[in-house]
């Protein structure tokens, strides 16, 4: 009896942590109905309001395969014709938060049959809370939508390994969701390798027909992978070659490695030491569970346990292992949010093991001592989500001064900027204005996607503005703005500073110009 009342326990804590992580979801909701946008979600507000066609022809200059933004303009495409062009922005931040309800779909069939609850509402509680990872579901990018689709590609390879249901259809399962990742994101695809890797290695410690069918349908959906991607094998080589020299990211060294696991574990608060001494638990507290975890597996003669540990893990490493030799070999093309369709698989597995550490604890009589170890993953992901909330709720209340000074600007006016973010952000919000770059280049593919914005902005084209009696304003970003307007002060033309603004992360200070 006290044996059933403990499991009891652990399946009530598991229901408490799927209530907890959809309680933060709920919230995290109402930060998807606001304009602020920045740099890289112009790209995907453009390509959303783009034909399909435009969007292939268009993404094949971009730095990403166009999947995404097929998925986004079907979204945006149903949700503003039914409430209207004004829910656009709206529309495509729920495009974002989408892939979590198919997260918890997993979470409630498969993930609970096969694992039990605690390890489903685990997984919904970090996956929803845990570092970097919150800010995707309303972000305007397909960081979650890949996500959704690496830890499905995770647990159909789960499926396959463990023997359920019919191979040949969870094969052919298996193909889609990782072509389907492949045309998403690249280093997502690198993931999908990750995966494929993982399965062919732990296929080769299956035995008889097992280890032949395996092998067989992992190669061979590999092979139909490497086909169905042909045509886009050009459009890449024409993609790094335009990057090529031209990226802003830094090279990687050693100490990226460390730059990865401070991404992943690191809450993004503002709380003194705090979230550095969480991270430290945090990072202590998985690797003794994930130890526990795999040490119960093999005393117990379960090939699971392993089996588990390389097929959720390896997506996250063969990532980070792809940047490093794709920088090596080149232009350094990986940042760390690149990691982020990964970590799916790395949270599920922490969930796992700490579902199966508190079983053993029943077993064992140490559900105390053990149970504490889930105090520092809860205040990992107490603190980012904190952190999380506070600067989305800050980028709302700042959002209103600035679309009230961004909407205020007559139709047909000038605005100069001297960031090409602020060019980018500026000539969306107002395409009925011209906008251009100050002393410095645009995107070359920005013009096409926009039409209203240049980078040719010269001193003698105020003059010219001026005269024609339009209005000019110019948005300044970083110190170099006091001595631009100082410079155009010196010959003749006034400025007037009206406010300073949040606009694409960065504080603004907006100027009318006049004679």
């Amino acid at each position: 009896m006290c044996a059933k009342i403990k499991q009891n326990l652990n399946n009530i804590l598991g229901v408490l942590f799927l209530v907890l992580g959809t309680a933060a979801f709920f919230n995290t909701l109402k930060f998807a109905f606001g304009r602020d946008i920045w740099y890289d979600e112009v790209f995907s507000l453009c390509f959303a309001k783009k034909s399909y066609g435009d969007i292939v022809s268009l993404t094949a200059r971009d730095v990403h395969p166009p999947l995404y933004y097929f998925y986004l303009r079907f979204v945006t495409s149903i949700v503003t014709g039914i409430f209207g062009e004004g829910s656009f922005y709206a529309a495509a931040k729920l495009a974002s938060c989408l892939p979590w309800l198919g997260l918890m779909a997993l979470a409630v069939t498969y993930i609970r049959k096969r694992f039990g609850i605690l390890t489903a509402g685990m997984f919904m509680f970090l996956i929803s809370v845990m570092p970097q990872i919150p800010i995707y579901y309303v972000e305007i990018r397909m960081y979650s939508f890949a996500l959704f689709l690496i830890t499905a590609h995770i647990l159909t390879a789960d499926r396959i390994l463990s023997g359920e249901g019919d191979r040949k259809r969870l094969f052919i399962l298996f193909f889609v969701l990782g072509i389907l990742t492949a045309y998403t994101q690249y280093y997502a695809c690198i993931a999908t390798a990750g995966i494929y890797l993982a399965v062919g290695i732990i296929s080769l410690f299956q035995k008889g027909d097992d280890r032949k069918q395996i092998l067989i349908g992992v190669t061979a959906s590999a092979v139909i992978s490497v086909i169905a991607y042909l045509p886009w094998l050009g459009v890449i080589k024409r993609q790094m070659d335009n990057i090529s020299g031209m990226y802003w990211i830094q090279p990687l060294t050693l100490r990226s490695i460390l730059g990865c696991i401070k991404f992943a574990t690191l809450p993004v608060v503002y709380a003194g030491r705090m979230p550095e001494i969480s991270a430290g638990l945090l990072i202590l507290t998985v690797t003794v569970i994930l130890a526990i975890y795999l040490f119960a597996s093999k005393r117990a003669a379960k090939k699971d346990g392993l089996q588990l540990f390389v097929l959720m893990l390896m997506p996250v490493i063969v990532v980070i292992a792809g940047g490093f030799v794709l920088s090596a070999l080149g232009t350094p093309i990986f940042v760390y949010r690149y990691m982020v369709p990964a970590l799916g698989g790395a949270w599920l597995l922490v969930a796992i093991a700490v579902s199966e550490v508190m079983n053993k604890a029943l077993e064992r009589r140490l559900g105390a001592l053990l149970y504490i170890l889930i105090l520092p993953v809860i205040l990992a992901g107490a603190l980012n989500y904190k952190g999380f909330c506070d600067e989305e709720s800050k980028k709302v209340y700042e959002e209103a001064a600035a679309m009230n000074l961004v909407d205020s600007i007559p139709t047909g006016s000038v605005i100069i900027t001297n960031f090409d973010h602020v060019t980018a952000v500026m000539g969306f919000y107002r395409p009925d204005c011209e906008v251009y770059l100050y002393d410095a280049e645009i995107d070359k593919l920005l013009p096409d996607m926009l039409g209203s914005i240049r980078d040719d902005a010269r001193d003698d084209m105020l003059d010219y503005f001026l005269q024609s009696g339009k209005e000019v304003y110019f948005f300044g970003s970083f110190a170099s703005r006091e001595d631009i307007v100082k410079n155009w002060e010196s010959e003749g033309i006034g400025a007037y500073r009206r406010a300073s603004i949040l606009i694409e992360r960065y504080w603004i200070d907006v100027f009318e110009l006049h004679d």
